[in-house]
């Protein structure tokens, strides 16, 4: 079975690196199943030419900013041709009074074969599945290896990671790191060098590490940290990538509880539970400044890994086409 992904792809992207773990571990659950992932696609008259002997089925993994040429219509004649189309949407908000659902996610429900959404969306019907957790990380990285002078061996290490945007604070963080006497391994993947040498003048123990790095690479890192840090503000749409790779690490996490990004995890009773919420700066500074023991892992956290595992996702993705495109059984 064939299914055209659309979808950025081999770029520095959120996107393109879902579609990636989409990949993996849809074909890893089911063998006969070959996800083809398209940037091509992403202009949906190229994808209308496809027929239905060539894909069993059509994923569209919809992000506003990079699909806004795909519409409810286009989704619709592809229906109408018999091909089924999955629409993962990842532009969410709460879908109450005051954060309805767009009008094109309220559409995409009504013609594609099944909406997937990563939070709890109130106004519409559709499958709800938290983003996935990667598997937890095949090694270590020995800080040894490249431990810069500023990192000392008796000093706690907080890591983070994601894009550099305002939002995420990296800048306050490298002050608050500083200010509680711990170091910082900052994976930025649009970093330039002058955010490097901005970052290490706020405070001298901060690794930053620029570049686009592997699943792999980014859990390296983390796990070699005593805990992971999300110390995002913002009310942008959908649910945070980012934190499930604090999560796949495996250590602490502690976040910000007024994100809106972090909505899903808080609504879940193993993700209130298992995460450090944190309310402002000043409650972060005093979270650091407890003994929060460094180990191999924090169990709870484990446990919300395994829970909301990628394992598990790809498995639920295989079963949905199978049912989707060859009338399979639940």
């Amino acid at each position: 079975m064939r299914v055209l992904l659309v979808t950025s792809w081999d770029t520095s992207c959120g996107i393109a690196e879902h579609s990636r773990l989409l990949k993996e571990y849809v074909e890893r659950a089911d063998p006969g199943i070959e996800i083809i992932p398209s940037a091509e696609a992403l202009d949906p008259d190229w994808a209308l030419t496809m027929s239905r002997a060539d894909w069993g089925l059509i994923h569209l993994n919809h992000h506003d900013a990079l699909h806004s040429r795909w519409t409810p219509a286009h989704v619709q004649a592809i229906e109408e041709a018999g091909t089924p189309v999955v629409v993962t949407f990842h532009d969410t908000t709460a879908g109450v009074s005051d954060q309805p659902s767009s009008a094109k996610l309220k559409a995409f429900t009504q013609v594609a074969s099944s909406t997937i959404v990563h939070e709890p969306v109130g106004d519409i019907k559709a499958i709800y599945w938290r983003q996935g957790v990667p598997d937890a990380p095949r090694y270590q990285r020995p800080l040894e290896w490249e431990k810069p002078p500023c990192l000392y061996p008796q000093q706690p290490i907080l890591g983070t990671v994601g894009f550099n945007f305002p939002w995420k604070n990296y800048d306050r963080l490298c002050q608050l790191t500083q200010e509680v006497g711990w170091g910082l391994i900052l994976l930025a993947n649009n970093a330039t060098p002058a955010d490097v040498d901005r970052w290490q003048g706020l405070n001298p123990a901060c690794l930053a590490v620029p570049g686009f790095l592997s699943t792999n690479e980014v859990l390296g890192y983390l796990s070699a940290c005593d805990a992971t840090v999300f110390a995002y503000e913002c009310a942008n749409t959908g649910t945070s990538g980012a934190i499930r790779l604090g999560i796949a690490a495996r250590k602490p996490v502690l976040a910000f509880q007024h994100c809106r990004q972090f909505r899903d995890l808080l609504l879940d009773p193993l993700g209130r539970l298992s995460i450090t919420w944190v309310d402002d700066w000043g409650g972060l500074a005093r979270v650091l400044s407890q003994n929060l023991a460094s180990s191999r892992y924090d169990p709870s956290i484990v446990h919300l890994a395994i829970q909301d595992s990628w394992q598990t996702l790809g498995q639920n993705y295989a079963k949905l086409y199978r049912v989707l495109a060859e009338g399979a059984p639940l």
